[in-house]
This record gives structure tokens, sequence and C-alpha cells, in this order.
């Protein structure tokens, strides 16, 4: 079963800084600008549910979200590097509305967002050239730690 959270809408007033979306310093897990800095997305422990939750928000820099997501971690899908390689690693946040999901990913330097409707790809987003800066695999091991507690 599937768990979504709604969050308050947050008012957001300046420019794109890490945390302008996650309500605590330091839980930021992803962070970066697309569009040549016309949208950002960050991806937050929410430590502020009290809950082993995530959340997504991908928004207009200093406006409002047009996207969040808050998911448990016990339901949420990732893929962690297997240590060979080029480090990479993803997750995915499922919207409320079961037809679309939304993966942010990294490889390397570069990373991004890949959207889903019905499984299948429609949209992929780049993070702009060094605005990327992400603990993807810290979110990574809270959500397999969370996925195989009791």
């Amino acid at each position: 079963m599937k768990h979504f959270l709604a969050l308050p809408l947050l008012a957001l007033a300046s420019p794109l800084m890490a945390g302008e979306f996650c309500t605590l310093d330091g839980t930021e897990r992803f962070s970066c600008t697309l569009k040549n800095g016309t949208k950002a997305v960050e991806v937050c422990d929410a430590l502020w549910l009290d809950v082993d939750t995530a959340s997504y928000g991908f928004f207009t820099p200093g406006q409002e979200p047009e996207m969040e997501i808050a998911q448990e971690m016990t339901g949420m899908l990732y893929e962690p590097w297997g240590g060979v390689g080029t480090p990479w690693g993803s997750v995915t946040f499922n919207a409320p509305d079961d037809v679309h999901s939304y993966t942010v990913w990294y490889q390397g330097n570069d990373g991004g967002i890949t959207v889903q409707k019905n499984g299948e790809d429609i949209a992929m987003l780049e993070c702009d050239h060094g605005t990327l800066t992400h603990d993807l695999d810290a979110l990574i091991e809270r959500i397999e730690t969370a996925q195989i507690s009791p």
C-alpha cells in the first residue's frame, strides 16, 4: 500500500538556494536547477514529518512548488550504486495519481529527473551544468533501512 502525505505549500521569496523547498537545513539529499535556472528540484529527508518519509519538490525558484510529493520510505523504489564504475543512483517518487512517477538520478557529476507515465518515459530533465548537489546515497541507505526494519 502506498502512503502519501500532503505538505503545506511553502511561501518562498528568494532565488534558489539549498533548502528553499526543504524546510530544515541539512535535509537536502538532491538539488539542482534545470532549464537554465528557470526550474529547480529538491529532494529531502522529511524529518519534520516525524516518520521515515522523503519529499520531492519541483518549483520555479522564488515561487511556491508546482509539484510536491511526500512518500514513506517503506514504499519507495530506488537503485543504489553497485560499487563498480562511475558512481550513480536513483530514487523514485510516485505521484498520488498512481500514473506518474518522478525519478531523481545522478551519474558522476550529472543528474536530473526522469518523468514516467504508466511506466513509460515521457520526459527527462537534466540538471544545469555545475548546479547538482546531492547525498542521494545517504537517502538510499535510509530507504533500505526503513524497508528492512520491522
